[in-house]
């Protein structure tokens, strides 16, 4: 009962704080000047650095797989749009599996869970899918041993990748301590206790 009664209050603050949030942004959404850009927006940071994670990834991909520009512009035109469906699949499987861990946290029914861990199996299929059907279709512009090079390519970067991301963060953090390399800077600092 406790709990029910948490699960309302929360629900009430959020109706409330979006009320209050339309509240305010009706009236500013309805002018016809754009805003200007936030300064730090985080989904545009994540898209920067997704761009250049792949800038990067395709010049090392050239390096890798030895190709000169011809055969790189029919790699590219096969590759491009598999990796775009490989990356929206993989980050769909990812809100999947957190979605999982919610419904695992909380106290919701078997039905639930077992859609969306239906879900994920299905997302899983599809991803392996994509890639067979990546390889078969680079068959005429790569031999054997450029796609065997390009697996073994996918995994190696995808994991310095995540290690350079997780460096980097740890290296803000240290630099910055006690804030988030994504959120917004403290509007004032954590007063310290005075020691008596």
């Amino acid at each position: 009962m406790v709990h029910n009664i948490k699960i309302w209050k929360q629900g009430m603050y959020r109706a409330m704080i979006a009320a209050l949030f339309l509240g305010f942004a009706l009236p500013a959404m309805a002018q016809d000047t754009a805003a200007p850009p936030r300064k730090h927006d985080p989904e545009g940071i994540k898209q920067r650095l997704l761009e250049k994670v792949l800038e990067i990834k395709h010049e090392k991909l050239r390096e890798t797989l030895l190709l000169d520009d011809e055969s790189a512009a029919k790699f590219f035109a096969i590759y491009d749009p598999a990796e775009k469906d490989m990356i929206a699949l993989v980050k769909n499987r990812q809100e999947q599996e957190f979605k999982l861990l919610t419904l695992l946290q909380n106290d919701n029914k078997d039905a639930e869970v077992d859609a969306t861990l239906q879900s994920i199996k299905t997302l899983n299929q599809k991803i392996l899918d994509r890639t067979e059907q990546l390889d078969n279709s680079l068959k005429p512009v790569l031999n054997p041993r450029q796609r065997a090079k390009l697996l073994d390519f996918e995994h190696k970067f995808n994991r310095i990748a995540r290690e350079k991301v997780r460096d980097r963060i740890q290296e803000w953090k240290e630099n910055h301590p006690g804030q988030h390399p994504f959120r917004k800077k403290p509007s004032k600092p954590a007063p310290k206790p005075s020691v008596k």
